[in-house]
């Protein structure tokens, strides 16, 4: 009997530390963000402290931030203090090296000191030989156009134009360029002037020397495994040139150590997810399923690569096979439009109409679910937001919380990577915490990306004329409209109790905000608080009113003709009591008075 009971209790252990308990899985990861974005830090942790996991970061002041520079010799006396209680180090690149990814567009460091921290690198592994090491770095991007925030000054200006110059560069090395075409690009290169051309190529040598080096890391050992994304990029473009030198010096690595797709935001959970799978020395198997339409081959926007590439990508890094003639571990329902290409949320095509394809789609999705499979939807067929008519069909069919996990948000691949990442910690979670970050997700890829941003860039353009969509000064009352949108939308859309969430915008920018989501109400209603300060406000106007109202009568008796009479002679003052006044009192306008008042707003940051 004892022998059984040691027998049990090995059997359980086993099942614990494959599906997953806080207990068993209290390993320490220390992470080192790209910045502090949501989706790179706090999102991040979150689903990976769901999971068990004990996850030590930088103080908040190193990383980068919207308004100042990272800092990266802070962050490596940070991480050198703190690998040695570390199980696993998973560490951006960008943010080691530059001091963050909008540093890596921005910086001006020299070979030397770039050189210098990628040694350190090295060292690192040297005093930790046995500590795995899981890196993410980026090929620098080549946008289309950007504001000079988060580029070079110059960029709003002359990204357009450097973008082309990019864009038959890499036509030029691909496939040449015609007479025409050629003309065309040196007309492009003498219209930008040359400090600004050769500012931008020399940083990104730099940054491609950076790259080399780390697959270098990669192949020798140093890292466990190198993920390389490709932040924002197109068909012909200066990251697509990089990207195939890069490829051919990394031709000798196995996908087990390296790999190169689209994406940045998206890497560090991956990475985490990666980690993951190899601590439990598991090798999950996905299955894809796509609805009616361009399916795998669907180019998404702001991309190089067929959707169905980056799928496959994205379960190779993390560890996983695709398998297509057994029951996989995780079913990848991949949510693609009916043409070849994604278009953008805040589409007016983006509204809840039903889809007979969608409904198609949601129908095999509950099918494989009644068959306990495992199921995770990533929907990109919008980029930067939701699908609403493929909400909807989930909503009717009750199928929200029945996911593995869901993603729609930014670009296809940074979906894609967070699918694949969470469906795999899943079942490590609690159900109230995997909840959690299912309405997490909700919230802000359906409720703010897919909805209410598209208010609140209207409430804004009332209100002020510079660019706040992605920089500038918010205006407070922008914030009070998104708590109470998200609250609201949490309630109607997801049956929530609206004080168990808050919002608000972490870069002092309207394109993407951070959600809060806790177990227990603990959050104000800003529907209250709007109401309670309205109420306040009226209440005060009437006080004023009347006041005035109370004092009109006796100032204008003090000041009428009869009480003027007093002092004349009866003849007079019986002659100005007779004739008409030229001039009536005007009434005070309580409105003309009333101090503007400034709306309180609610910090959730404070509270949670």
């Amino acid at each position: 009997m004892k022998h059984f009971a040691k027998r049990l209790l090995a059997v359980c252990s086993l099942c614990l530390a494959c599906f997953g308990t806080s207990t068993v899985l209290a390993a320490t990861i220390v992470f080192v963000p790209q910045d502090n974005r949501p989706v790179s830090y706090a999102y991040t942790v979150d689903t990976a402290t769901a999971a068990g996991y004990r996850v030590l970061t930088p103080p908040e002041a190193y990383l980068s931030d919207n308004s100042y520079h990272g800092s990266p010799e802070e962050i490596w006396n940070w991480l050198l203090a703190e690998a040695p209680q570390a199980d696993a180090l998973i560490l951006s690149t960008d943010t080691l090296i530059y001091g963050g990814l909008v540093d890596s567009r921005k910086h001006q460091i020299d070979r030397l000191t770039l050189q210098n921290r990628l040694r350190q690198l090295q060292e690192l592994h040297r005093t930790h030989p046995r500590l795995p090491i899981y890196a993410f770095g980026t090929i620098m991007r080549s946008p289309r156009a950007s504001d000079g925030k988060v580029e070079p000054f110059y960029y709003a200006k002359y990204g357009p134009k450097i973008f082309e110059i990019a864009y038959w560069q890499d036509k030029r090395d691909t496939e040449g360029l015609n007479a025409e075409e050629a003309a065309k690009l040196l007309s492009l290169t003498m219209s930008v002037p040359l400090e600004y051309l050769q500012d931008w190529f020399d940083r990104r040598a730099k940054n491609n020397m950076v790259n080399e080096r780390l697959i270098e890391l990669a192949a020798d050992g140093t890292l466990t495994y190198f993920c390389l994304g490709h932040d924002d990029t197109a068909g012909f473009s200066q990251s697509s040139l990089e990207s195939r030198y890069l490829q051919r010096h990394s031709k000798s690595l196995p996908a087990s150590r390296y790999g190169s797709f689209p994406g940045a935001d998206q890497l560090g959970l991956l990475l985490i997810a990666r980690y993951h799978v190899d601590r439990m020395g598991t090798a999950p198997t996905f299955a894809v399923l796509y609805p009616l339409g361009g399916a795998e081959d669907t180019m998404p926007h702001y991309e190089n690569q067929s959707i169905g590439k980056t799928v496959a990508d994205h379960i190779h890094a993390v560890g996983g096979r695709l398998v297509t003639d057994k029951r996989p571990d995780i079913l990848l329902a991949i949510n693609t439009p009916l043409g070849s290409t994604t278009g953008e949320s805040e589409a007016f095509a983006n509204f809840e109409m039903p889809r007979k394809s969608a409904e198609v789609f949601v129908n095999r999705v509950r099918e494989a679910l009644d068959l306990g499979i495992p199921t995770a939807i990533a929907d990109v067929f919008y980029s930067n937001g939701a699908d609403n008519g493929l909400l909807k069909e989930m909503q009717k069919a009750d199928l929200l919380y029945r996911l593995a996990s869901y993603n729609g948000w930014n670009t296809a691949s940074n979906t894609v990577g967070y699918t694949v990442a969470q469906s795999i910690l899943a079942p490590a979670m609690s159900d109230s915490a995997h909840r959690r970050m299912l309405t997490e997700q909700y919230l802000d890829n359906w409720g703010y990306q897919a909805n209410i941003r598209k208010q609140i860039y209207r409430e804004q353009e009332s209100i002020r004329t510079d660019n706040v969509k992605y920089s500038g000064r918010l205006n407070p009352c922008l914030q009070e409209m998104l708590i109470e949108s998200v609250q609201n939308f949490a309630e109607t859309k997801l049956g929530a109790d609206p004080r168990t969430v808050s919002a608000r915008f972490p870069w002092e920018r309207l394109f993407e905000a951070q959600i809060f989501v806790s177990e227990q109400p603990q959050y104000p209603l800003m529907r209250d608080i709007i109401a309670e300060r309205k109420a306040k406000e009226e209440a005060e106007r009437k006080a004023r009113a009347e006041t005035e109202g109370k004092a009109t009568p006796a100032n204008a008796a003090a000041d009428s003709p009869a009480a003027a009479g007093a002092d004349m002679p009866a003849a007079a003052a019986d002659t100005v009591a007779a004739e008409p006044t030229a001039e009536q009192p005007e009434e005070a306008s309580p409105e003309a008075d009333t101090p503007a008042v400034a709306p309180a707003v609610f910090n959730p940051a404070a509270t949670n």
